[in-house]
């Protein structure tokens, strides 16, 4: 009788460890997705294009920024969104568009100038 409510009382411990452990790792979701668009030339797609405008754009959504030396601009995004790119300076520009939609996930996107 003892036998049977020790492995009871185990499995009732073993239960509540498990719940705890599922609970509290669901609440630690990465809830941001970050986006990277890389400018390259479209005359010869291995170059990157540093200090280009890139504008992400949506109904009343605008982020603005330039590309580093590597040819990136990043932004990090709380919720899934579809935006228009433009990529552009006195004498090259492009055009794309990024879905961004997975929590915790990476999207990456190549504009190609002209």
């Amino acid at each position: 009788m003892i036998k049977k409510n020790y492995r009871h009382i185990k499995l009732s411990i073993s239960l509540v460890v498990l719940t705890g452990v599922l609970l509290f790792s669901s609440c630690r979701k990465n809830r941001s997705m970050q986006a990277t668009i890389t400018v390259k030339l479209m005359a010869d797609t291995m170059i990157v294009v540093p200090n280009i405008r890139v504008e992400l754009s949506q109904q009343s959504v605008k982020i603005v920024g330039y590309t580093d030396n590597n040819g990136q601009f990043s932004h990090t995004f709380d919720q899934p969104v579809q935006l228009n790119i433009k990529a552009y300076n006195d004498t090259l520009s492009g055009i794309g568009v990024i879905n961004i939609g997975t929590y915790g996930e990476d999207y990456y996107k190549s504009v190609f100038v002209y």
